[in-house]
């Protein structure tokens, strides 16, 4: 079944992090929402490839995602991956979202910008059948205009981004704070297993840090707490007119 929204992760906890209250509002819309995790998260300083898959599967259970994969590709080396494009591809023609959540294409981390730049390529190329034709079934057809997504939504980086669009998420802000809760090995300072090196990740004012972010980004409209999102290209405005 194609799902509303799929959202592209370098690592296992970015989509909780960073579009985990538009997951939470879609899915309590109704809509069907799907997370690709391009790696297993294995350099990071802190956890461990086994705990990382404890975590995604508790915030999974949480998020109720429709679909969750795991690409396997190789941690801090997506910018030089060459089959980086391809897959990206690949899972576009197989969940055929309507809306893509991916990194923004500037970032100081290589893997997120890696997928930022490569995921408008595959938009376009998700819909040419002539391209690794293996997965491209059902991409075109005489009565119909290829697949491609309808639109692609760029989050947050380390940054902060220059928002285009910002989502209200004070209704769900409290359960985001929950998903990204799951990944201890990370977020916040970790006792026993999920202790390690300090990261700015794992610093005692992580959640204070977040909080503020989202209460920045929720100023701009207004709002006790926002979600940030960059588009590429215009957007159709039709829908603004029944608010007016």
């Amino acid at each position: 079944m194609p799902l509303d929204i799929l959202c592209l992760a370098p690592h296992p906890d970015d989509a909780e992090l960073c579009c985990g209250g538009l997951l939470l509002k879609a899915k309590q819309a109704g809509k069907s929402i799907g997370v690709i995790d391009f790696t297993a998260g294995e350099m990071g300083t802190r956890g461990s490839v086994e705990l990382r898959e404890q975590e995604v599967a508790a915030s999974s259970r949480l998020l109720k995602v429709d679909a969750r994969e795991n690409l396997k590709l190789r941690d801090g080396y997506l910018l030089s991956e060459p089959g980086l494009l391809a897959a990206i591809v690949t899972v576009l023609r197989r969940y055929r979202p309507k809306w893509v959540l991916a990194p923004h294409w500037e970032d100081s981390h290589p893997d997120h910008e890696a997928v930022g730049k490569a995921v408008l390529h595959a938009a376009f190329m998700a819909g040419v059948p002539k391209y690794e034709p293996q997965s491209a079934g059902g991409v075109a057809s005489p009565d119909e205009l290829p697949y491609r997504p309808q639109l692609v939504l760029h989050y947050n980086n380390r940054y902060m981004i220059d928002a285009d669009m910002v989502l209200d998420i004070s209704d769900v802000f409290e359960q985001k704070l929950e998903l990204t809760a799951c990944f201890a090995t990370q977020f916040g300072p970790g006792e026993g297993s999920h202790a390690g090196p300090q990261t700015k990740l794992s610093h005692s004012n992580f959640y204070e840090w977040l909080r503020g972010i989202h209460t920045f980004y929720g100023y701009k409209i207004g709002a006790r707490y926002g979600e940030p999102y960059c588009v590429k290209g215009p957007i159709k405005m039709d829908g603004l007119l029944s608010e007016l």
